[in-house]
């Protein structure tokens, strides 16, 4: 199904009244109905189309008995079967492009027109007994059309009458009262046997089209809430960017594909200066509100895949930079150092007068002998180093910290 039709799904509790509430009406309310007829179309064509493929072939493999019953007229006999078989073959070709798919119904009317009307012709042409089995002809018609077409029950109304309206001119002009009677018998038995089967298809094949829908509609909502599942293990509920499990997990596969590249891996380690004093001046709203405001500084950096901005903890933030040296961290670090500055947040127990963050910068290039766990050490290594020399500053690791 397209996102349109997916769009259109009615909810679950619509599909359930009209699954348990069919009673003996074929009909859906719309759109449900009209997308039941798109799925329909899209759905069983192959079945129609096969049907009625094996109704030009039994036309034409019939004409076998034409020679053992009525060898004198056998020519004549296989004229009339090409001649009916040409608007079968024309139907059956139409029927198997997508554009037929509105018009399938009535195709599958028209073709039983066409059968039952070669039935009656060769019926006609020929003499009791023998003009009982062609006439029976007229079963495998039916069993054709009303089954193995799952012709929709409306449209097996419609060919049910003109098929009757049709084979009544041939039943009248049948000499004989036998022969009258037994070529009704075999039409109305033939109706009786196929419009309940004909009907009882088409409730299941509804029933199942609401199951499906169901189905499908109860798969997407358990998708949905796996998504929204996973996306609450992997994010962090206060700043809305990854939190330290999500980090965790993006940093050791970064490193094992820097390691196979032999990239450089930077890491940022962010500290919110004198962040508890502004908690206490302004209240924990307030210092939520500047958390958020530095993640969204942090997101608007991490623009490239592999790169990642989380909340490592508390007023602590990290920076994943994939395929990044020192020189490009240290560029991105001081331009988010700034940005958070010019949010000019007021902090009045800053000596800056506004918020500000400490940066702790660390590069490796991964191989067996280091992990991740000492690129985080020298990252944090690096940000006690910009704490202590003032603070509102970056700095990078070196091993003389």
């Amino acid at each position: 199904m397209t996102q349109a039709r997916l769009a259109q799904t009615p909810p679950a509790q619509t599909l359930t009244e009209q699954l348990q509430g069919r009673g003996w009406r074929l009909r859906f309310p719309q759109p449900l109905e009209a997308e039941f007829q798109r799925h329909y179309g899209e759905t069983y064509q192959a079945d129609i189309t096969l049907a009625m493929l094996l109704g030009l072939i039994a036309t034409l493999a019939c004409g076998v008995g034409d020679w053992l019953w009525l060898p004198d007229r056998y020519y004549k006999m296989w004229a009339v079967r090409v001649i009916a078989s040409l608007p079968l073959l024309a139907l059956y070709i139409f029927a198997r492009q997508p554009r037929s798919r509105p018009y399938l119904q009535w195709l599958v009317v028209i073709d039983a027109l066409v059968g039952s009307l070669g039935v009656e012709i060769f019926a006609d042409m020929a003499n009791p007994p023998i003009s009982h089995f062609y006439q029976g002809g007229i079963l495998l018609v039916m069993l054709l059309i009303f089954v193995l077409c799952r012709l929709q029950f409306r449209f097996g109304l419609i060919a049910a009458a003109l098929i009757v309206l049709l084979c009544q001119p041939f039943i009248l002009s049948s000499t004989s009262l036998l022969s009258i009677g037994g070529r009704e018998v075999i039409l109305l038995l033939g109706l009786l046997l196929s419009l309940p089967g004909n009907f009882l298809i088409e409730r299941s094949l509804r029933q199942n089209y609401l199951q499906v829908r169901l189905l499908s509609l109860q798969n997407r909502e358990v998708e949905e809430a796996n998504r929204q599942l996973q996306y609450l293990t992997a994010i962090d509920g206060l700043t809305l960017i990854a939190n330290r499990r999500t980090l965790d997990s993006t940093l050791a596969t970064e490193w094992v594909r820097a390691q196979r590249k032999q990239q450089s891996l930077s890491l940022l380690m962010i500290d919110v200066d004198h962040f508890k004093r502004f908690n206490d001046t302004f209240g924990h709203p307030a210092g939520d509100s500047c958390l958020r405001h530095i993640a969204e500084t942090l997101r608007s950096h991490v623009r490239r895949p592999g790169d990642l901005a989380a909340r490592y903890g508390g007023e602590e933030f990290a920076v994943v930079l994939s395929g990044t040296d020192t020189h490009d961290a240290l560029l991105i670090a001081e331009n988010i150092r700034m940005e958070i500055l010019s949010l000019s947040i007021p902090h009045p127990e800053s000596t800056h007068g506004h918020v500000t963050v400490s940066i702790g910068c660390a590069t490796l290039i991964p191989d067996r002998d280091n992990s991740p766990a000492l690129l985080y050490e020298r990252a944090d290594q690096a940000l006690y180093r910009s704490k202590r020399s003032g603070r509102n500053r970056v700095m990078t690791w070196s091993a003389e910290t």
